[in-house]
């Protein structure tokens, strides 16, 4: 496996180099370990899972030839930055860990205490990442924990329903929390960055980045807010984080199509992982074609979880494969369109074939 190669490629994909072509990962479900347990434990024992999750990622890299660059990951739920502030976590068997508000009124959230970035909550993310590289040393770069926006992280915080009652009548209050919730994700990012040699600031989907590229955020709540709300409460932190940091990618899981052309006006976006419809694709390749790495959703292809089938698009198609998909993606490119294909299949041999027809598709050498 070269790793640099692999590193080399990303970076002109991403950095709006020379076009080396569309990239690709096929993940393989599963692995020695349980997805569900990465957040939970102890620091030892979720280090030591995580060194795990290194081993299957190499190997996969290795079997299945894609683009992926392996990567020690500081695995979490959505939680921590709301944990910090005194949300209590729920810890489901089944599930990753996630937060319950902490607060329900604007006298609550004013008094919220400013966290500890080397204690509680998030100083056990720099306790478990100091301990992954102890295990896994520094061949590899480290790849940082999830980040919500800070308006996502706000909602978590402020029970959801009183916060969005909240931007209409009490708009300063919620100001107040974002420029709090803005500044301690921001320090987080700088001392993570400074303290390890290595650090990958993309948290998912799972590509790789120099950290130079800026910081990446989960923009998930947007889908429930009107544009004039967005623009008042999310867009100014995004673009003050993006400008702070040199640059921004998002992954949006949302119904957010109506947000996109405020998701344009962020300066130097590197990557957009927007869950649209695929009847909203062609929009998607006409709004951000030479501004941005699109890396269409679906991840997952399987009849369990069909999110495409039975799903037709304005033309009359009707997707029956992933592979399909991609065609469908590659026919409605531009000359400046950049796709990053994340997707799976079964089995490691499965996943390299899966690759190469990609590759294939995208007309790049295997």
């Amino acid at each position: 496996m070269d790793l640099e190669a692999k590193r080399k490629f990303s970076r002109a994909l991403f950095g709006k180099g020379e076009f080396p072509g569309h990239g690709v990962r096929v993940d393989v479900p599963g692995g020695p370990f349980d997805v569900n347990m990465l957040s939970k434990g102890t620091v030892e024992q979720r280090a030591r899972m995580g060194r795990e999750v290194l081993r299957w990622e190499v190997e996969c890299a290795e079997a299945i030839g894609d683009d992926r660059v392996p990567a020690i990951h500081v695995n979490t739920g959505t939680d921590v930055f709301a944990a910090a502030y005194g949300s209590p976590v729920h810890r489901a068997e089944d599930a990753m860990l996630f937060a319950m508000p902490a607060v329900h009124c604007t006298e609550e959230a004013d008094r919220l205490a400013e966290p500890d970035l080397f204690s509680g909550p998030i100083g056990e993310l720099f306790a478990l990442a100091d301990r992954l590289v102890e295990l896994c040393g520094t061949d590899y770069p480290l790849r940082i924990s999830d980040i919500q926006s800070p308006f996502d992280i706000g909602a978590l915080i402020w029970q959801k329903d009183l916060f969005f009652r909240a931007l209409v009548d009490e708009p300063e209050a919620v100001h107040r929390l974002l420029a709090k919730i803005t500044r301690i994700v921001a320090d987080y990012v700088h001392s993570f960055c400074a303290r390890y040699t290595d650090v990958c600031t993309v948290h998912y989907p799972l590509v790789w980045m120099p950290a130079e590229y800026g910081i990446c955020l989960s923009e998930d709540d947007c889908g429930s807010i009107s544009v004039r709300h967005f623009e008042r409460f999310a867009l100014p932190y995004l673009q003050q984080l993006a400008a702070e940091f040199g640059g921004i990618s998002l992954h949006c899981c949302a119904a957010g199509q109506h947000q996109w052309d405020s998701f344009a006006k962020l300066p130097n976006i590197h990557y957009l992982n927007l869950f649209h419809p695929p009847t909203d694709l062609e929009t998607s390749i006409r709004k951000f074609s030479g501004k941005a790495v699109l890396i269409p959703g679906p991840h997952a292809w399987s009849s369990a979880d069909p999110w495409l089938r039975g799903v037709v698009t304005p033309g009359g198609h009707a997707f029956d494969s992933y592979l399909d998909y991609v065609r469908h993606c590659l026919a409605l490119a531009r000359p400046d369109t950049r796709f990053f294909f994340c997707t799976e299949a079964p089995t490691l041999a499965e996943a390299h074939e899966l690759g190469c027809e990609i590759k294939a598709l995208c007309g790049r050498r295997n």
